[in-house]
């Protein structure tokens, strides 16, 4: 009895000193680790494409490289995330455009009401002479852009009726981002926008606060604002992204091979995340209707419309991004 009791305790002592020593290993494999950070959750998107791009690292670096995704703004704001990629705290991250543009001014062309009037245009300008000029911009902030993802287009939602035309907007109360050229475009079209944060915002739907907000379907649909709104109308305002970014000095320090790993991961992220995104907004949408909210699409002459009201907003920020972003921007709609 003492014999099989000797024998038993011997082979959990193996075993435990086996497995030890297999974690051990599996530890000193890791020669890179990677903090990458967001403020979305992991269902949206982007958290979808940055657990495969997490996923697409560790094996074909065989396990060297070890990403850590971050969702929820653990690692903080955008903003933090950003100063984290300059000081080397953080060594990569998904933020939004209109955070970056405090750094680099010139990413203020994405905010631009219908810079981009379809999808194909955006996709032309932020893979072409737009979107390499904006990187030049970034690396000498210190971000490596790896990939333009996107949150799809941002649409407006109220309780009022369909918004064809911004006369069906004007006197609206609705929230914008604390954006000066969001709230200035909204007040050209006659509304009066309220800016306020996020967290705030169902509730403020709720109780009538405001009437209307604009947001990617993205977002409409998972926060549940559809609850408290019944129209919404596909607008297309601003195409938001969701670029992921890389911090230049972690980068450099990236044997080549490395480094040419993370620039096809993420080219898969973006190819990957838009077509996320793009199935996305067409099961939401389907859902929406299917719960009786009404979803109005516009024609691209009632799209011009609110194009034009934009002309104003342009003229004052133009000097913000330069005339040559500008141009860049409007030529891919061509």
């Amino acid at each position: 009895m003492r014999t099989r009791i000797l024998r038993v305790f011997l082979c959990c002592v193996f075993a435990l000193f086996f497995v030890t020593a297999m974690t051990g290993e599996s530890r000193a494999a890791v020669k890179y680790r990677i903090k990458l950070g967001g403020v979305g959750s992991e269902t949206q998107p982007s958290g979808i494409g940055m657990r495969e791009f997490a996923e697409f690292m560790k094996e074909g670096s065989n396990g060297e490289i070890d990403v850590q995704v971050y969702f929820n703004a653990t690692l903080g704001g955008d903003r933090q995330v950003c100063e984290g990629m300059q000081i080397g705290t953080v060594e990569s991250g998904v933020v939004a455009s209109s955070v970056l543009a405090a750094f680099v001014p010139e990413m203020t062309i994405i905010d631009f009401p219908y810079a981009f009037k379809t999808e194909a245009a955006a996709r032309k300008a932020l893979d072409g002479e737009l979107g390499d000029e904006l990187s030049r911009l970034l690396l000498e902030k210190g971000f490596r852009l790896i990939a333009w993802g996107t949150n799809g287009y941002r649409h407006i939602t109220n309780n009022k009726g369909p918004v064809r035309s911004p006369d069906d907007i004007k006197g609206f109360r609705i929230r914008t981002m604390e954006n000066p050229l969001y709230i200035d475009y909204f007040r050209e079209l006659g509304a009066n926008p309220t800016p306020m944060s996020f967290s705030e915002l169902f509730t403020a739907l709720q109780q009538r606060t405001v009437d209307a907000q604009e947001n990617p379907i993205t977002i409409i649909y998972p926060s549940r604002l559809y609850e408290v709104q019944k129209y919404v109308s596909m607008t297309g305002h601003v195409y938001a992204v969701a670029p992921m970014l890389v911090g230049e000095n972690f980068f450099k320090k990236l044997p080549k091979e490395y480094q040419d790993l993370l620039i096809e991961g993420g080219k898969k992220y973006a190819v990957r995340q838009r077509q996320v995104t793009e199935d996305a907004d067409a099961g939401f949408i389907e859902d929406m209707r299917s719960k009786g909210i009404e979803i109005n699409d516009l024609t691209m002459d009632e799209i011009n419309v609110f194009a034009e009201r934009a002309k104003p907003v342009y003229e004052k920020y133009v000097d913000i991004v330069g005339r040559n972003i500008l141009d860049l921007a409007l030529k891919s709609n061509d």
